[in-house]
């Protein structure tokens, strides 16, 4: 009797021990299914992505470097640019085809002159302003994308051809199916360890994964910076050092971003990434343009020794830049000891005259008080030139460095007007007097002057620095006049 009360009593807790153990590896099971899903999804929907813009962006830059070689049937350059294309990895096969749908250049040498036939089995996957993506089946290659984008050429006004650039989806699989491999490891190890208790699973598996999927809501909402801490060597571990590889990865497109944008002024930057199309061509625009330069810089540098010197400008440049940039004027170069402002360009705006004014009468002001505990001898004093007019804006330069700039002869009426300015002026041109004379700026009209190239003189004006529309009577200029008097 007592045998068969222990022997009931061991199969009932053995079932009680079976069913919940059962059930710790079902919500296991249940869960790690669904966070592996969430994660093959994200991880697949990105690689592919970057795969797709990558491919996207080589096609653009074969055709940027195709256009003068299809018009100029220049074969061998095509070959090589393609040649150097299909050397990129995941890049499947790469061809440049004419306005008369032959094949010009291919990977393939045995395509080359061929005719262009549409794959009839080829479907559209994605198409857009100037590209077009298409997914199909090769027998040899696989599933594969094919990107196409038109080459076109300013001399020619309808299109000269199209590059075709496709991506293997082999090329795609090889890091979702490293990932996957990972998640398999996961899988298994959750299920062996939900057998082992409650409290187990929650420290080897709930944890990891909780943490898994912060990431995962933490990159989809943006937050690239955020990392998982991997303090393990398992598959968790693993896993989580390829989620974390996988964010840097993503981490690299925002820091191009800023690393570049150290180099390049944030108007354009930003007119870069959301104009990717146009954002190079030329376009008149209206403009105010300054010119700030100091006056006996080179009786100044041999003066003084080479690191005060530097440290002088740098100081001298960032007090500046504070200045015009809170006006909204975009610093087009330095050169030399010389600034060059543009307002109203690359981002327009109406009151660039006004904003030019006022940022030059904010200048001299300015420089009245980082010269007020200066020795005389390293003292900065500057000629400021500033003219309103229509000037050519656009990308300039070669196929290796560009730069946004504006041209024309507006701007060089500003550089001879900061010229003609002495130690502390302001002088403006009659075009920008005439935008700004309703705005409570003191003017004082000069006589006329003769800039080269221009056959007949100037109507030129004086601006007082001391007198604008929201002048600060206690800002360091003031102070430093009244300690004067």
């Amino acid at each position: 009797m007592s045998n068969k009360a222990e022997t009931k009593t061991f199969g009932l807790l053995y079932s009680i021990r079976t069913k919940f153990m059962a059930m710790i590896i079902i919500f296991v099971a249940v869960l790690m299914l669904t966070v592996i899903g969430f994660i093959n999804k994200t991880v697949g929907e990105i690689v592919l992505d970057q795969g797709l813009e990558k491919g996207l962006a080589v096609a653009r830059g074969v055709a940027t470097a195709s256009d003068d070689p299809l018009l100029t049937d220049d074969d061998l350059t095509l070959f090589t640019v393609i040649k150097g294309v299909t050397e990129t990895r995941g890049v499947a096969y790469g061809m440049v085809i004419d306005s008369n749908n032959f094949i010009k250049a291919h990977s393939d040498l045995d395509e080359s002159g061929k005719k262009y036939i549409e794959l009839p089995n080829a479907s559209t996957l994605k198409e857009g302003a100037g590209y077009n993506i298409k997914f199909f089946k090769d027998p040899k290659m696989g599933y594969v994308y094919d990107i196409s984008v038109p080459v076109t050429s300013v001399r020619v006004k309808e299109g000269i051809g199209s590059v075709h650039i496709g991506i293997a989806q082999s090329a795609i699989d090889e890091a979702v199916d490293r990932v996957n491999r990972y998640i398999k490891y996961l899988t298994v190890a959750g299920l062996i360890l939900g057998g082992l208790g409650a409290i187990l699973i929650t420290n080897i598996i709930v944890k990891p994964v909780q943490s898994l999927v912060k990431s995962a809501k933490e990159l989809g909402a943006g937050n690239l910076d955020y990392r998982i801490s991997v303090d393990r060597r398992d598959e968790l571990g693993a896993l989580m050092t390829a989620f974390n590889d996988m964010a840097e990865g993503l981490k690299q497109k925002e820091v191009i971003r800023e690393s570049f944008g150290r180099y390049v002024a944030s108007e354009v930057l930003d007119m870069i990434l959301t104009n990717k199309e146009t954002w190079f061509k030329g376009r008149k625009t209206n403009v105010t343009v300054l010119f700030a330069d100091i006056r006996g810089f080179t009786a100044f540098s041999e003066r003084t020794d080479p690191e005060t010197l530097i440290a002088v400008l740098n100081e001298y440049f960032t007090l500046m830049t504070e200045v015009l940039q809170r006006h909204r004027g975009y610093i087009d170069k330095f050169i030399g000891d010389c600034i060059m402002v543009v307002f109203g360009s690359p981002i327009p705006f109406d009151d660039h005259a006004v904003q030019a004014a006022k940022a030059a009468c904010e200048m001299q002001e300015r420089l009245v008080g980082f010269n007020l505990n200066r020795p005389a001898d390293s003292q900065i004093a500057i000629g400021i030139g500033i003219n309103t007019g229509t000037v050519v804006a656009g990308n300039l330069g070669s196929f290796q460095k560009m730069e946004y700039a504006v041209i024309g002869d507006n701007v060089n009426i500003a550089s001879r007007l900061c010229s003609a300015a002495a130690k502390g002026d302001i002088i403006i041109s009659k075009s920008c007097y005439e935008e700004i004379r309703d705005h409570d700026f003191g003017t004082i009209p000069l006589e006329p002057v003769t800039v080269k190239g221009k056959a007949e003189p100037l109507e030129i004006y004086k601006l007082d620095a001391r007198r604008t529309p929201e002048r600060l009577e206690d800002g360091p200029a003031a102070i430093a006049r009244r300690k004067q008097a």
